[in-house]
């Protein structure tokens, strides 16, 4: 059996969609399930024992290119999937582009989840459609589409960090237990002041003895550099800025305990089992706080208005409760 998920979107959107494909893959343990995503998410297959194949689509290229090459690209992308012959394709997506591409794959059962309120193209799918819930968590939702062709729930963390990269992150930081920080986010609305997270380190490593991996991406060296010149504890600091995603999932997976700004690296830690606090303001935690029954979040809007006391207290509490075994 060949089952074609397809989902883009953003990177918070791919991993939330992990335990769905998770426990699709326990429904049919056979089945050879393939992911139709964004190609800068490409990497995460490694990650995730439940995929056996991602295609990765470059989208910001087709946007941008000539309508003639952009056609050509699509012509070959559904040639491709046709070849296949999926026996079963779930648009998780649902757009209208993704319908269509889910029709013209010619895969035998097809099934989407309906959008709240956007169009939705009926005549390209022969199962009935699971209508989005506004209510429900976005993990939640992805689940509820697995559920429609029997599937049950599955364990809730699903991607494994290999070996080989669990041995590297530990030998970029000191040993102890660790405590990451994801200082980065697309917005500044999202971002929490930097000399706050300083703060955190701080209080981290005079109060857990813990060392501090401080995350951000390549364009955020300058926000990590404030963290750094805050902290009164420089020298504790590890700092992380520019590793591709596997990489990043190992640095994550080898700490006791994550904090991070409302982004897509902030759904990394409860996948992987590390507990997560979730620091929110102009986005929706109802959507997309970070799942596990260890992990929380605050909110306020703007950020800013987070307090130090309040982010440590709930870390205090988190950390006591974490498992301490970094070998998980």
């Amino acid at each position: 059996m060949k089952i074609l998920a397809i989902r883009f979107a953003r990177l918070g959107d791919i991993i939330l969609l992990f335990p769905a494909l998770n426990s699709l893959k326990s429904r049919f343990p056979s089945a050879r399930l393939t992911l139709l995503t964004d190609q800068r998410y490409a990497s995460l297959r490694e990650l995730c024992p439940a995929v056996d194949e991602v295609i990765g689509v470059d989208r910001i290229a087709m946007r941008d290119r000539s309508r003639l090459r952009a056609l050509g690209k699509m012509i070959g992308l559904v040639r491709g999937l046709r070849r296949q012959q999926y026996d079963l394709l779930i648009d998780f997506h649902s757009f209208r582009e993704t319908n269509l591409l889910s029709w013209l794959s010619g895969a035998q059962q097809r099934l989407a989840m309906k959008r709240h309120k956007e169009s939705y193209l009926s005549f390209c799918f022969n199962l009935p459609p699971v209508s989005e819930d506004k209510q429900l968590h976005v993990s939640e939702m992805f689940m509820r589409v697995v559920q429609q062709l029997g599937g049950s729930l599955a364990p809730a963390h699903p991607l494994v960090v290999p070996d080989g990269l669990r041995q590297w992150a530990d030998q970029i930081a000191p040993q102890g237990p660790r405590i990451a920080l994801y200082i980065d986010a697309p917005v500044n609305d999202r971002m929490w002041p930097p000399e706050k997270f300083a703060m955190l380190a701080d209080h981290a490593i005079a109060r857990f003895g813990a060392s501090v991996l401080v995350i951000s991406g390549p364009a955020s060296q300058g926000i990590a550099k404030r963290v750094q010149q805050a902290s009164h504890n420089p020298e504790r600091l590890t700092m992380i800025t520019n590793v591709a995603l596997p990489e990043l999932a190992a640095v994550i997976a080898s700490a006791r305990l994550f904090v991070s700004n409302d982004t897509g690296p902030m759904h990394l830690g409860p996948a992987l089992s590390v507990p997560t606090l979730g620091l929110f303001s102009v986005g929706f935690p109802e959507h997309f706080r970070p799942i596990g029954a260890a992990s929380r979040f605050l909110r306020a809007n703007p950020i800013e208005a987070i307090e130090v006391g309040a982010v440590v207290a709930v870390v205090e509490e988190m950390w006591a409760n974490a498992d301490p075994d970094l070998r998980r």
